[in-house]
């Protein structure tokens, strides 16, 4: 065992810390049916939980579907199961991590059909998880690291709350089966895209902590077997598979937030004088969305296409021009 193994896991891995670990984490230890009626009944009530708090725009009822959520035993089986070379329990843990995924989905989906006519675009905790990022992906791998070394230490075991609030599963499917029900098909690959990224990055994050621990070779020693290259090559290929357009999401979330910068930067030295104000800006790829609220004349139009122009290169401005009076009732003045 490397010095490093033993600093993360405070001693060297037995063999009565990998049956621990088997215990707590897989799915085939005694007696399996209290397991899975346990996974089950939990599974239900964070989904309930996570819809109706989505549906709700409720943060804190979210965060309680995170916490009582199970999906991150599973998943960390698998990180175990891989580093351990247990093709069986490989198997095993995928489908369970799957079988709840469509269960929360499909549940979800129930619930959300009776409430009835949801506003997704209005809804904050939907709108907050159908652009999924780089930033989401690094998230999920310090969760996953932080789930693998308190699952794989008994001493700092009460970590494990803090894990499931910062990482984000449950919630994600609930707005999956929500945004089906809207027939908002869009904003559901966006919340299953950031589900995946985080199964993903919990995963290889998980099985690169256990292996750095020493839970890994001390398997392998025990049971002489070898490790399932196969399954690191997949889970690492779907990872980076996954970067690519997390990546390019995030590139041009950051051009077009500079682009909108830019614009009302420019738009409001334009307005500079007069009795308008920028009452909203949107910035898409390069378009940029201009509403002023206001009375009398405006300056030149052209006067802010090149002011723009200058900053910002060859973009599309589309303006409206309101009269401040008619958004007083929007704007509760």
């Amino acid at each position: 065992m490397s010095k490093i193994g033993e600093v993360l896991h405070g001693g060297e891995v037995t063999a009565a810390d990998i049956e621990v670990m088997q215990e707590k984490l897989l799915f085939d230890r005694h007696p399996t049916r209290d397991r899975f009626v346990r996974f089950s009944i939990l599974l239900l009530l964070s989904a309930i939980i996570a819809t109706y708090g989505v549906v709700s725009d409720s943060v804190a009822t979210v965060i309680g579907a995170m916490i009582v959520a199970p999906l991150m035993t599973p998943i960390m089986a698998v990180s175990l199961s891989v580093v351990s070379g247990d093709a069986r329990n490989i198997v095993r843990s995928l489908l369970i991590v799957a079988g709840g995924t469509v269960a929360v989905i499909g549940f979800a989906y129930l619930l959300a059909a009776v409430l009835g006519l949801i506003q997704v675009d209005s809804n904050s905790q939907i709108t907050g998880r159908i652009s999924p990022s780089l930033i989401d992906l690094i998230i999920a791998l310090g969760s996953g690291a932080a789930g693998a070394f308190a699952t794989g230490r008994e001493d700092i075991s009460d970590a494990l709350p803090g894990v499931a609030i910062a990482v984000s599963l449950v919630p994600p499917l609930a707005v999956v089966g929500i945004c089906l029900s809207a027939g908002a098909y869009g904003e559901a690959l966006g919340a299953f895209v950031l589900f995946l990224t985080n199964f993903l990055a919990i995963v290889i994050a998980g099985l690169i902590f256990f292996a750095l621990m020493g839970y890994g070779g001390a398997a392998l020693d025990l049971k002489g077997k070898k490790a399932k290259r196969w399954a690191v090559v997949v889970i690492v290929t779907a990872t980076f598979l996954i970067i690519v357009p997390l990546g390019l999401a995030s590139y041009r979330a950051a051009t077009e937030q500079v682009l909108q910068q830019k614009a009302l930067e420019e738009t409001e030295a334009w307005l500079e004088g007069t009795e308008y104000e920028v009452f909203s800006i949107e910035a898409d790829s390069r378009s940029v969305y201009v509403i002023v609220a206001g009375e009398g004349d405006l300056p030149p139009f052209e006067d802010l296409l090149s002011a723009i122009g200058e900053r910002a290169g060859d973009v599309t401005i589309d303006m409206r021009v309101v009269p401040e009076r008619s958004l007083l009732g929007r704007t509760g003045e």
